[in-house]
């Protein structure tokens, strides 16, 4: 192929797409859409672009601890089968709770270390 006079040849691409390439936010949710498909009878999952979130609700603590650690180790498992590394520096716990006189303890470990806690968290914004 030519383009404005620069000859390029076609290469196999072992796996991921360019970043900053057009298609590549929707190859991407092409990509990772089963991921959803393994957690979906445990929580809601949220695909933006490269941003992926996961809502898990429960009225009780310990229930609530559980779930997100299994979820958490599906997705996991998910990342690393399909080539995919998630980035634990990157990745939060947000909880929203009602008043109540408890306070829960959740902790969401992986191999170094637990994923960090956080009290809010900014999503980007689409213009529709």
């Amino acid at each position: 192929m030519i383009i404005n006079n620069n000859l390029s040849t076609w290469k196999e691409v072992q796996h991921g797409v360019p970043q900053g390439s057009i298609l590549g936010p929707l190859l991407f949710l092409i990509y990772i859409k089963d991921l959803s498909k393994n957690v979906f009878d445990r929580s809601i999952p949220i695909l933006f672009t490269d941003d992926t979130s996961f809502i898990l609700t429960s009225y009780d603590a310990n229930e609530l601890s559980r779930k997100a650690n299994e979820v958490f180790n599906i997705i996991n498992k998910w990342f690393h089968s399909n080539s995919l590394m998630l980035n634990y520096n990157k990745t939060y716990f947000l909880q929203f709770q009602t008043k109540t006189n408890y306070q829960n303890n959740t902790q969401i470990s992986h191999i170094s270390g637990n994923i960090a806690i956080i009290k809010g968290i900014k999503f980007l914004k689409t213009n529709r």
